[in-house]
């Protein structure tokens, strides 16, 4: 093991306290040696969700999948709390939105998160031969090391670097490649979304071939064959293979024995449960409780828009299992009833499942999508209606194509059934950058507020992190449009 590599476990195991296999003896530490002890290193440095570091918590709130509303409950005060504050630079699109409304900073912690991932499973795939193990279990860890890795790369070339276009893809900046082994004060340049999705293609494959020649089922909380394949067909669903994708969304429902989860409206268990078997892998954390919470005493919160409820119809399962609905009685300032609805696919506080999963629905849209685009129209809604035949009541009308056409179809579909798990406001840019518009509510006036609105495309890349401009002064910045209220 080189020296420096193993000063970087040490470290990184001692400041996490992720895992059982560094073990203080007087003032000696046990050296990882086996592919065990790496697997536990990398749930810990990798595939875990520290609570207080949780890459992305605004995600959703970027998108038109929310709207605010403020001052209602039983028994809201001058001094409740107003949950939409701390996401208010996020929910309107503010330049530098670490910034927020009272000028408080407060750091973004994705760049550092993914990247420190990305460095984590280089060091693993690099120290693999030197690992006590069998040649399966060595597979095992390096598919999983590969997987994370385009995971990360995915997920900072969508949130920080330009949106992915074909034609341009080879001119266009996206984020850094880190290849490093060990830490490094290199000063990374951004590469080109051509090589960035390059790296993601190539790993992924890796994962694939790793996982295959690994015999037996795995744990769906450890990425695996089926997840890889989902995720391949995500990739190169971005980048507009539309051949690919189909291919690999075969492969994901090939590789899995489990179908479609039938909703029903009598479930007694939340939609992410260890029920569900269409959950191909569970992982991480969310935070939508600290902003939209069902709790009707706050000065004011987030909640999901009329724009999203409307692609529900009444016989849509969906709308009563993905959602809460709260209604109540407001007293102050002025006395009226209300409506609102939260997320609830998820229960923060469960012990069956975490609360991001990668699922086979995902295989049925991607695939769907790509036929649509294609061209196969009865693919397409073969694919549609095969996923709302496990969401809606017994009787519901058939699906019926929407005016703008098959795409725009599959899309409103993609968008009911994925709703907050991450995918939307990725979509948007994908999709083009359509506008979006905001309204933040004033607690003064009940009901009117500032309108912001997200019209330049440069406003769908977040700005690199402080931390890291302040480290990387060679590194190119993309100046995000202001933001100000609509006079």
């Amino acid at each position: 093991m080189k020296k420096y590599n193993l000063y970087i476990l040490l470290l990184a195991g001692i400041l996490s306290s992720c895992g059982d296999f560094l073990e203080e003896s007087s003032q000696d530490l046990m050296i990882p040696k086996s592919v065990k002890d790496y697997k536990e290193f990398f749930f810990g440095e990798v595939m875990k969700t520290k609570a207080r570091e949780i890459p992305h918590p605004y995600l959703e709130y970027m998108t038109d999948d929310v709207q605010d509303q403020c001052y209602y409950g039983t028994r809201p005060t001058p001094l409740s709390n107003d949950f939409r504050e701390s996401v208010w630079a996020y929910y309107t699109w503010q330049a530098n939105p670490e910034v927020g409304m009272s000028n408080e900073f407060s750091s973004d912690v994705a760049w550092n998160s993914y990247y420190h991932k990305i460095l984590m499973t280089n060091i693993i795939l690099d120290q693999l031969p030197e690992m006590n193990g069998t040649d399966m279990e060595r597979r095992d860890l390096a598919g999983e090391a590969y997987f994370m890795r385009a995971l990360s790369y995915f997920m900072l070339a969508n949130l920080y670097g330009q949106p992915y276009t074909p034609a341009t893809a080879d001119q266009d900046l996206c984020v850094p490649v880190n290849d490093e082994v060990s830490l490094s004060d290199r000063m990374m340049k951004r590469a080109t979304n051509a090589v960035v999705y390059a790296k993601m293609e190539g790993d992924i494959i890796r994962a694939i071939q790793c996982f295959k020649a690994v015999d037996g089922e795995k744990t769906i909380f450890r990425p695996n064959l089926p997840s890889a394949y989902l995720l391949a067909s995500r990739i190169a669903l971005f980048q507009e293979k539309y051949d690919e994708t189909v291919l690999y969304c075969d492969s994901v429902l090939r590789a899995t024995s489990h179908p479609l989860y039938k909703l029903r409206e009598d479930d007694s268990h939340n939609f992410f449960s260890v029920a569900n078997k269409e959950i191909l892998l569970s992982y991480g954390v969310t935070t939508f409780e600290s902003h939209m919470g069902e709790d009707y005493r706050y000065a004011g919160q987030i909640v999901v828009s009329d724009d999203l409820l409307a692609l529900y119809s009444a016989d849509d399962l969906r709308l009563v299992r993905y959602f809460k609905n709260t209604v109540g009685r407001q007293t102050s300032p002025s006395a009226k009833e209300y409506c609102f609805y939260t997320p609830f696919k998820w229960k923060s506080n469960s012990a069956t499942v975490y609360s991001n999963a990668f699922r086979i629905s995902e295989a049925y849209l991607n695939r769907a999508e790509a036929y649509a685009v294609s061209g196969n129209t009865n693919k397409a809604l073969a694919d549609l209606n095969e996923l709302r035949d496990n969401r809606m009541k017994q009787g519901a009308d058939p699906l019926v194509i929407d005016p703008e056409g098959i795409v725009a179809t599959v899309r409103k579909e993609r968008r009911r059934e994925l709703a907050f798990e991450g995918f939307r406001w990725f979509d948007l840019r994908r999709y083009g950058c359509p506008p979006l518009q905001h309204t933040y509510t004033s607690k003064e006036t009940e009901g009117a507020g500032d309108v912001f609105k997200l019209q330049d495309k440069k406003g769908y890349v977040l700005p690199i992190p402080k931390s890291e401009r302040d480290r990387n002064t060679e590194i190119e910045i993309f100046e995000r449009p202001v933001s100000e209220p609509i006079k």
